[in-house]
């Protein structure tokens, strides 16, 4: 379907039980089009044209074509214009199980892709049940139905994520240190002698404000802090390993910046502190209330399978909660309580125990999903930030494929076709007729830099806000070359898969909804959301986040969105950043 080529992706008869997607692109503009108004063919020929170029030729020329509102009207050429056979899958939201048509699967109507088996829908109220439809068909999907398209296999994968206590288990803690400064012996208490950390942390401040210690002084004694021994090559293996490594920490931003800091600024979930004018500690807020097992609990509903890390009684929840979790440098107190969790005797110790986990040729089982809580009452206090990859900080890898190998059609991106599988099918169609097998693909992807500025802006960024979420719908064979150029921050991608004879099968998705899916989650863990995108498929995301900032847009997606503010370039992306965090440029 690209100036007198046709494809079909199709292998055999089609089956009269399955959906069949028929596509082309307009031979004048290049357009993808779909059964409707939009489509003209010329019959006996492969040439189509869009409505736009179909009424600009001369009333002669227009009558040996017809429009395609249905798949007949292509006569004996329809299987040539027949993207792909569609079979339907869904997951269980509650349990993760696989759904396909029948008594077993019911989906909610409306917006959003929420799914439940049959178990876990009779457990709703009957005003809630009565929200779901019983999916017997495609038609019962609606409008949604193409985001459920399976062609050979339920089309999710999963992924590991590192999760892991700072204090204690990657650095020295910090109260410990500032009592051998300061002679204070009640100051040598922490959570592996006091488990409830809010009467941990009063009995802190009363000492603190009794010897005259301020938060200056605090800060002083956190600078000087270094790793614990082994712990930071510890993150340096990790990171390429499992580009997915979050710091869970009850410790406080005010004065533990300096640690993150040590520890190369991973992605961080910590706490504040109220501080008087004097400089005094008065209290502290906790962001969320257990906040690592909450979190924790949130990736596992995005699709991850979580190693939990940690050396105390607060850590226990969530690596109960994780799929696997290992105690470092526990207290006799720990070990003694929690047997149950394999004990790593140092960082290097730690590293064979987290690489036989993913190693392991077996697999690692999931955890039943916990519900997603409703979001706080509670206004949020801390900054996240999350962005896409390609067009922000990275070339779009599809694109560079296109200039490598010549082939004009790679080039169409998701600024200009707002349907991802659409965008999806016609690149797979696309090599393969060029005999372009996968390997080279992902050769050409390997070779791109990231773009300009935004190592600059990444680095900017860190101290700033110290939370950031990369988030791609494109390969992890394009996003972890980049992310090893960009010193692997946080990353959630998908996969690419290849048939038997090497070419791109398919794009495989980690989860559905990943962007917006992934928005929801963290508001649930209470932080305010400030989301860049740069394209069509950014925009659920924008629209639920507290402040979108669209990212040197297309017109078209800018006329679109009128409502939103635009960065023009990284250094306009800085001065927006800071007039809503609110800290001096």
């Amino acid at each position: 379907f690209f100036g007198t080529t046709c494809f079909c992706l199709c292998q055999g008869p089609l089956s009269a039980m399955s959906d069949i997607t028929y596509m082309c692109r307009c031979d004048e503009c290049r357009v993808s089009l779909f059964r409707g108004d939009n489509w003209y063919h010329k019959p006996g020929t492969n040439y189509d044209l869009c409505a736009k170029d179909f009424w600009k030729l001369p009333e002669a020329e227009r009558k040996p074509y017809v429009n395609i509102l249905d798949e007949f009207a292509l006569g004996n050429q329809k299987d040539e214009y027949a993207l792909q056979s569609q079979l339907y899958s869904g997951r269980c939201d509650q349990c993760r199980r696989a759904l396909f048509f029948g008594d077993d699967w019911y989906h909610k109507t409306g917006p959003g892709n929420y799914d439940l088996c049959a178990a876990h829908w009779k457990q709703l109220t009957d005003d809630e049940r009565a929200k779901y439809v019983s999916v017997s068909g495609s038609g019962a999907l609606g409008d949604q139905k193409i985001q459920y398209i399976l062609q050979e296999e339920v089309e999710e994968r999963d992924s590991f994520m590192v999760v892991l206590d700072v204090e204690g288990t990657l650095m020295p803690e910090a109260w410990l240190e500032l009592q051998k400064k300061t002679g204070i012996e009640g100051l040598k208490r922490t959570t592996a002698h006091e488990p409830d950390y809010g009467k941990l942390m009063r009995y802190r401040c009363d000492l603190l404000r009794e010897h005259g210690i301020t938060i200056k002084d605090m800060l002083e004694v956190v600078k000087d802090l270094k790793p614990l021994p082994g712990a930071r090559e510890f993150l340096e293996w990790l990171k390429p390993l499992v580009p997915r490594v979050l710091l869970l920490t009850d410790t406080f931003e005010e004065y533990a910046m300096p640690m993150f800091e040590q520890l190369g600024y991973p992605c961080v979930f910590c706490n504040s502190l109220v501080v008087d004018e004097q400089g005094y500690i008065t209290d502290h807020i906790m962001r969320l209330k257990d906040q690592k097992r909450r979190a924790v609990e949130s990736f596992q509903r995005l699709n991850f399978r979580c190693i939990a890390v940690g050396d105390s009684f607060n850590d226990i929840s969530m690596m109960t909660a994780a799929e696997r979790g290992i105690l470092i440098y526990p207290s006799e107190r720990v070990l003694k309580a929690h047997p149950e969790f394999p004990v790593a005797k140092d960082h290097y110790d730690l590293r064979v125990k987290i690489g036989r986990i993913i190693g392991a040729n077996k697999q690692v089982v999931p955890r039943p999903l916990v519900p997603r809580p409703e979001p706080l009452a509670d206004p949020a206090r801390m900054w996240l930030l999350v962005c896409p990859v390609a067009g922000f900080l990275a070339p779009e890898p599809w694109a560079a494929v296109a200039d490598k190998t010549g082939l004009s059609e790679l080039k169409m991106t998701s600024a200009m076709e707002p349907d991802f599988t659409k965008l999806m099918a016609l690149r797979t169609a696309t090599l393969r007729s060029k005999g372009i097998k996968l390997q080279e693909v992902v050769s050409i992807m390997d070779y791109l830099e990231p773009l300009p500025g935004a190592m600059d802006f990444l680095a900017w960024l860190k101290p700033v806000v110290p939370r950031t979420f990369m988030i791609t719908d494109g390969p992890e064979d394009f996003a972890l070359p980049i992310f090893d150029k960009l010193g692997h921050p946080m990353v959630f991608c998908n996969f690419l898969e290849a048939d038997g004879e090497g070419y791109l099968k398919k794009l495989v998705w980690r989860i559905k909804e990943q962007k917006l899916k992934t928005m929801l989650e963290l508001q649930c863990l209470n932080f305010r959301i400030i989301a860049v995108g740069t394209s069509f498929n950014d925009c659920a995301m924008l629209k639920a986040s507290d402040k979108p900032i669209l990212f040197a847009p297309s017109d078209q997606l800018r006329n679109e969105h009128p409502e939103m503010c635009v960065a023009a370039n990284h250094e306009e992306l800085k001065a927006k950043i800071m007039e809503v965090v609110g800290k001096p440029f």
